[in-house]
């Protein structure tokens, strides 16, 4: 794979329509296939298909005002699809911020970068992320501050 500027600056749309609070808008930028989903890093956290991601998007998020901010991501392509990296923050409207890693992939579509796939994820220590053998999420240790 090659480094791609169209993918990395792909990635900076994402952002935009993501945090244009705009449901039309945000559909735009993710590809119309079987396979598309996003990825949270709480347990759980996720939406499997397009719809429902839309859905979610549309009767939550935008409403909330949450926006997305990148850093500088990073872009690769080989013909019609491409994967990206970047450390985003989500910002809340209080201005509060939630620092998160993100990996993506893309597929080129209509002549334009769209999103498949997003995994989102917040950076833990091993010591904090780690569960005891027979143990459950819920057995986790309470986050240090």
């Amino acid at each position: 794979m090659d480094q791609s500027t169209e993918v990395a600056l792909a990635i900076e749309a994402f952002y935009e329509r993501f945090s244009s609070g705009d449901s039309a808008r945000f559909a735009a930028g993710i590809a119309d296939c079987s396979g598309v989903s996003v990825i949270g890093s709480g347990p759980g956290e996720g939406h499997g298909n397009r719809a429902e991601w839309l859905e979610v998007y549309a009767g939550g998020i935008a409403e909330l005002g949450i926006t997305l901010r990148g850093t500088a991501p990073t872009g690769y392509a080989e013909g019609d699809l491409g994967f990206g990296t970047d450390t985003p923050s989500f910002v809340l409207p209080d201005g509060s911020t939630l620092p998160t890693r993100l990996s993506a992939v893309l597929r080129a579509e209509d002549g334009e970068w769209k999103v498949v796939h997003l995994h989102f994820s917040v950076g833990v220590p091993d010591e904090q992320a780690i569960v005891s053998a027979g143990g459950g999420e819920e057995e986790q240790g309470p986050a240090e501050e």
